[in-house]
Formats: structure tokens, C-alpha cells, sequence
């Protein structure tokens, strides 16, 4: 499948029928491997920031947000293809997660050793997933511009292409798309400003921009 990259300036979920395939065959693939189809879902606070995590089978984080509308959209996504789907509700101190995070949010953690492997990252297109390869890059105390973003992503479209592929990221924090900023901004972020600014300050970023 190609995606054209000015198909998903003013959409997030660029080939619908590509996407539900994806999630079809990561949902058939913890089906035969046993691991039935039982997601936990956990909503940790740290300090004023709230984070939203959707853990599947194999006990890896596969959608993490700030908003409970988009922790809920990604449990629909997935629901609504397989019948057999759950989710039940872990508590923060049972979310295995939970000193790694809070690690981060106290100063004590600069990167994150979690996988990434979700079918949130693998449905994006192939210009969203360079563009989220190229947030991981970001060095923790730095930032960098939508515009510089899109050019090392490869769009000839800019930041705006760059920015609504960060606004699709599914991974917020691990793939840390609070680190890309406008040119005389902050720019926009899913969680809001007041976190983004928080996550910053956290980070001492400033404008130290790469």
C-alpha cells in the first residue's frame, strides 16, 4: 500500500481498510498464540500529569495518550473488530509500568527501555511511521522544529504534514512527540499545552533546539 503524503493532512487514520487488516491480524496472532485477547487498561497519575495506557497480551504498552477520549477511541479500534476482545482495569500500583514511569516524572529516567511494538505504530503510513522513527531520535533535553522534522522525514509538505503526523502518534512519551515545537512556539500537542510545557521543563529542553 502507498499513501500519498497530503492524504492525511486533514485526517489521522489515513486507509481505514488497511488499518482494521493490520489489527485484524495482531488480534488473530495473540488468538493462536494463545494469549487470548484480554487488554488491561491503566490510568496513572504523576505529579498534575495523567497518562493513558492500553497494555495487550503480551504485556507491552501499545497506546499510551493524555485524553481519556483518545484512550477510549483506541479500545473501540480494537473492539470492534474481534467480538472476543476485553479490557479490564489495572490499578496504578499493579501496572508493571508503573516505577518506570515514575521514575521519568521524578528526573531519574532519561529513556525509556520499553519495546515498541504495537498495531497503532505498524497501522500509521509509512510517512508517519518515519516521522515517529525520527521523534525516537530526539535526545531528552532537546527539541526540534516541525519544519526540520518534515525534511528529515522526507515531506516536501512541511510542517504541517509533520505536525499531524505527531498528533497521530500513538505512543505518546515513548515515541516523545512533545519534543517537536513550532518555529515561535510551543506549537500544538494531543495532551494539551500545560503538559507539553511540563514535560519540557521536566526535561530542562528550553530552546535547546537540534
Amino acid at each position: 500500500f502507498l499513501f500519498p503524503e497530503d492524504a492525511f493532512v486533514n485526517q489521522v487514520w489515513v486507509n481505514e481498510h488497511f488499518m482494521k487488516n493490520v489489527f485484524k491480524n495482531y488480534l488473530q496472532k495473540m488468538s493462536n498464540a494463545g494469549l487470548g485477547l484480554d487488554f488491561a487498561t491503566a490510568v496513572c497519575m504523576y505529579g498534575k500529569v495523567t497518562i493513558y495506557c492500553l497494555i495487550g497480551p503480551e504485556e507491552n504498552i501499545i497506546h499510551l495518550c493524555f485524553t481519556p477520549e483518545k484512550h477510549e477511541l483506541a479500545q473501540k479500534r480494537l473492539s470492534g473488530l474481534y467480538k472476543d476482545v476485553n479490557f479490564y482495569r489495572l490499578n496504578q500500583k499493579d501496572f508493571r509500568y508503573n516505577r518506570i514511569f515514575n521514575d521519568y516524572f521524578t528526573g531519574n529516567l532519561s529513556k525509556f527501555p520499553i519495546k515498541i511494538d504495537s498495531p497503532f505504530i505498524n497501522g500509521g503510513t509509512p510517512f508517519q511511521q518515519r516521522v515517529w522513527q525520527q521523534i525516537s531520535a530526539i535526545p531528552y533535553g532537546c527539541c526540534i522544529t516541525y519544519q526540520r522534522l518534515a525534511e528529515l522525514a522526507g515531506s516536501h509538505l512541511g510542517a504541517r504534514a509533520a505536525g499531524t503526523a505527531c498528533g497521530a502518534n500513538p505512543l505518546a512519551l515513548i515515541i516523545p512527540c512533545h519534543r517537536v515545537i513550532a518555529q515561535n512556539g510551543l506549537g500544538g500537542f494531543g495532551g494539551g499545552l500545560t503538559v507539553k510545557r511540563s514535560l519540557l521543563a521536566l526535561e530542562e529542553a528550553g530552546n535547546n533546539c537540534i
